[in-house]
Order: C-alpha cells, then sequence, then structure tokens
C-alpha cells in the first residue's frame, strides 16, 4: 500500500474520531438538564460511530501489516473487560453492556471476535464444561449514576451474536427446545452485561445467590 493510500486511510479513520467526539461534545452541552430521549438518542449515535472506527481501525491495521498482530484479539478482549471462566457447572463470561440492535452488524464485530479469543485462550489452559440442557442467564448490569431511562427492553439489546459464540464453545445448540433464558437488570458501579450458563438443576441457587448481593461492585468470580 503506497503513502497515498495509506494516508488516505489514516485520514478516514481521522473522520470517524472526529465524529465521535462531536457527538460526546454535543452530550456535554446537552446538560445539565438534557431532554431524556434527545440525551439517548445522541449517546446511541456516538456509540454506533466508536464501533464503526474500531472495526475500521482493525481493518487499517491488518491491511498495513499484512494480517493481524499474534496476540491481537486477547490483548483487546482484556482492555474491553472480556473475561471467560469456568466451573464443573457452570460457565462464566464479562463483557461490556450490550447495545441497541441495529441492521447494520458488522460493528459488533469488535465485541465478537474477542470474544471468540478469550474462549480460545481459556480452552487452552482448561477444560469448558459443555451442556446440552442448560439456562442462560442474562444481568445487565447499569452504571448507578445513570437515570432509569438508560435501561433498554430485553428485546432491544443485541444478545445473538454473543449468544453464537457462546454456544459454539459450550452448548449441544442455542435451540429453546434445549434451553431457557433469564434476564435481570440491576445498577451498580459500572456498566456490563454478566452471562452464566448452568445446567437446569443449578438455576435456583444461582438465582438465590444474585438476589443476595445486588448491590456488590459488578466483579467477576467463579462461583462454586
Amino acid at each position: 500500500m503506497n503513502s497515498d493510500m495509506l494516508l488516505n486511510r489514516i485520514r478516514m479513520a481521522q473522520q470517524g474520531l472526529i465524529g465521535v467526539h462531536k457527538k460526546l461534545y454535543t452530550l456535554e452541552h446537552l446538560l445539565p438538564s438534557p431532554d431524556p430521549v434527545q440525551f439517548a438518542e445522541t449517546a446511541k449515535s456516538a456509540a454506533l460511530l466508536s464501533e464503526r472506527s474500531t472495526a475500521s481501525l482493525r481493518g487499517f491495521l491488518f491491511t498495513t501489516t499484512g494480517g493481524m498482530p499474534n496476540g491481537y484479539y486477547q490483548q483487546a478482549a482484556a482492555v474491553q473487560g472480556i473475561k471467560v471462566s469456568a466451573t464443573d457447572d457452570y460457565v462464566f463470561v464479562r463483557v461490556p453492556a450490550l447495545l441497541p440492535k441495529k441492521k447494520a452488524t458488522e460493528g459488533f464485530k469488535f465485541l465478537v471476535v474477542p470474544l471468540q479469543a478469550s474462549f480460545e485462550e481459556y480452552r487452552r489452559q482448561r477444560a469448558l464444561p459443555h451442556f446440552s440442557d442448560c439456562v442462560i442467564c442474562i444481568e445487565h448490569i447499569y452504571d448507578r449514576c445513570l437515570p432509569i431511562t438508560a435501561v433498554r427492553d430485553y428485546d432491544n439489546l443485541e444478545f445473538k451474536s454473543i449468544l453464537d459464540v457462546i454456544a459454539l464453545y459450550c452448548m449441544k445448540d442455542d435451540t429453546g427446545a434445549l434451553c431457557d433464558l433469564y434476564h435481570t437488570t440491576r445498577f451498580s458501579y459500572a456498566s456490563c452485561t454478566m452471562i452464566s450458563v448452568m445446567p437446569k438443576k443449578s438455576f435456583p441457587a444461582w438465582l438465590s445467590t444474585q438476589m443476595r448481593f445486588t448491590d456488590d461492585p459488578p466483579q467477576f468470580a467463579e462461583k462454586s
């Protein structure tokens, strides 16, 4: 790739980041008493622009280096706060807070590929349980500084891509005939999404534990 093409790609990346900056600037100036709908839509627009920029910059790195540097996606997972862990009866996954669904799905590559890398890294070191009849529990955790209007409807959040990755590594199938899906929402110290996969017999104990610790800071810990 010649210098003119590289310069063009760099400037395209700059434009994407400038777009994110403009949206954040708009959010700042909507304070201190923003219209909830306008604020939410502007924040959503900033997030989607950021996703596009992340995917674009990864593509730029790939084309300029002739391939993705070794260990890049594991590093990306660490930066994003993605983590996979397991016990004999549970698989736990922590990912950033899920975003609203959208027609263009390419932006979610920023999350899916590092999640796959996290599963691969964990599987190289320890065995993962495999479920044929299970419950998938999704905890949508919101920063307690956010207003109640920040909470999204469950069916308006993008989860399919994440579930596809989890099913690939530890489930026979994600069909409703074999697994149940449970969603819950709580406020805590930072936004994230916690996913726990377990045999159906383990769900009552998991639910009881979660109900007792709803005010704990979000952290990734193996349950026994």
